[in-house]
């Protein structure tokens, strides 16, 4: 290594050939074995523990989390790299991005962007057009799981939901995308936006629920310092797709005529599951215009989401808090419904906190109620431990929201709907997730490179290798048995669920 200055290197680090070290700290331990190879350069910088940086990558003015890598040639330049990333190859500037962000092959970030993790940018792709005013640049803002299509280019400023996929092409204008687990694209010829609500859930469902059990598997992490939320069903996400609900009746309502309410818009997408309705919706980019296609498809999914999500997460709860199945009925509402209650949420540096919450962190920090970095860490604990009655809480929201009464009106009708509607999504889940999968294996064309099925099964192995689709009918099979339990126990208590 050619130049070491000012330099705090931890137990048990490797470091080979690097041309410059200066002014870092290198955290390291002898569970977690930080590594840096040659022609690295790195400089004013916090390296995270169990951290690997090497071929010719350089980090100027940079913190790297936990469990990164950095290398290829990938310059890292006044930016912070959360937990459990790895960058390739290319350029980020300007930038916070948070854990589980994949970055490979040449790309660049022009301008400052947030990335909330749980990304992945593909090929060619380009975050932020340079100087498009006579203005400051501006900033990029995407929620986690935002996956770009190769050599997509976004000018800035740009906001987008929660797992939003973006397919090839050249977004001219500036975006405001609010409808999570979309697919976005646009036309080449008059920049036509198109998106497709709830895209995941409707053609790739193997793809966002493997999510959680992939960003499991890749979590090397000794100390789990920082608390990740992975799961793509989560308070942040939940809270989005109802944004994205009343916005899809709002813009009904409009293409209906003059004079439709609200509540007429509404019951016109429950009446007509089926209609081919297309909605456009002006606030999604600046010029140009923007079509919602299968908006009612879209509106139906997001709801199963929802029910899903809130059921899901008030069994678990209530499993949680007392060691039995919990009996979904009045009186267990009425226990959830003194919880606090807190309906806005934020992505939180990986971590879901209530907005309420980080306003209060933010305010104790400026009144100096809370002065040290340790002080800021017992926040995070807190919030983590609450977490799950906060969540609670919120999944009775959800479901009052839903309804559009309160928990403690709900009829025998709306809990044998919710009951019925849950079921059907458990299993939809898993057999869509297995019709996704399967199409690697059926497909004609990913069998042409072959000489024969059994060269191609060597090579692939079969759909019933799939460790997670295995793991995931086990967990189909767990919560469907949590339903019927909670249905059992009803049913002797003469409960309104069924």
């Amino acid at each position: 290594t050619l130049l070491i200055k000012d330099v705090k290197v931890g137990c048990h680090a490797y470091i080979k050939g690097a041309l410059k070290l200066k002014n870092i700290t290198i955290c390291s331990s002898a569970d977690e074995v930080s590594q840096i190879g040659e022609g690295v350069e790195m400089v004013n910088g916090i390296m995270g523990y169990g951290s690997k940086i090497f071929y010719q990558a350089i980090a100027v003015r940079f913190v790297i989390g936990r469990n990164c890598q950095l290398k290829y040639g990938a310059r890292l330049l006044n930016s912070v790299l959360g937990d459990n990333s790895t960058v390739s190859c290319c350029e980020l500037l300007n930038n916070l991005i948070y854990p589980f962000h994949e970055q490979h092959h040449n790309t660049s970030f022009l301008i400052a962007a947030t990335i909330q993790g749980q990304s992945n940018i593909a090929a060619g792709a380009t975050v932020g057009s340079n100087h498009n005013s006579r203005s400051s640049d501006g900033e990029i803002f995407a929620g986690r799981g935002f996956w770009t299509g190769l050599c997509s280019n976004f000018r800035h400023n740009s906001r987008f939901a929660s797992f939003i996929l973006a397919t090839k092409g050249t977004y001219a204008n500036e975006l405001n995308i609010m409808y999570p687990f979309s697919l976005i694209s646009v036309t080449r010829q008059n920049q036509k936006l198109i998106i497709i609500p709830a895209y995941w859930f409707m053609y790739n469902m193997f793809a966002i629920i493997r999510n959680k059990s992939k960003f499991t598997a890749r979590d090397k992490r000794f100390i789990k310092a920082q608390h990740i939320e992975i799961d793509p069903f989560a308070p942040d996400t939940m809270h989005e797709i109802i944004t994205a609900l009343k916005r899809i009746i709002e813009l009904t309502a409009l293409s209906l005529g003059p004079g439709t309410s609200y509540q007429a818009a509404k019951d016109y997408l429950h009446r007509n599951p089926n209609a081919d309705l297309t909605l456009d919706d002006p606030s999604c980019q600046r010029k140009g215009k923007t079509r919602l296609i299968k908006a009612v498809r879209g509106y139906k999914e997001y709801r199963k989401v929802v029910k899903y999500f809130a059921v899901k997460t008030l069994l678990e709860y209530g499993k949680s808090a007392s060691g039995s199945v919990p009996h979904l009925g009045i009186d267990f509402f009425a226990d959830i419904a003194k919880l606090p209650l807190y309906t806005e949420w934020e992505n939180a540096g990986g971590q879901v906190i209530p907005s309420v919450l980080v306003a209060e962190l933010c305010s104790d920090i400026v009144g100096g109620k809370i002065k040290t970095w340790d002080d800021v860490h017992s926040f995070y604990d807190r919030c983590y431990k609450s977490y799950p009655q906060h969540k609670a809480r919120y999944a009775l929201y959800l479901l009052e929201q839903l309804y559009s009464c309160k928990a403690d009106e709900f009829t025998p009708k709306i809990f044998l709907g919710i009951k019925e509607d849950v079921y059907a999504f458990s299993n939809y889940i898993y057999e869509s997730a297995v019709k996704s999968r399967q199409n690697d294996f059926s497909d004609p064309f990913r069998a042409i490179t072959y000489r024969n099925k059994d060269e191609m099964e060597a090579v692939l192995g079969t759909i019933n290798d799939s460790s997670f689709l295995t793991e995931l009918k086990q967990d189909t099979d767990e919560f469907n048995k949590l339903l019927d339990a909670e249905n059992t126990g009803n049913a002797a208590m003469g409960a309104t669920f069924v």
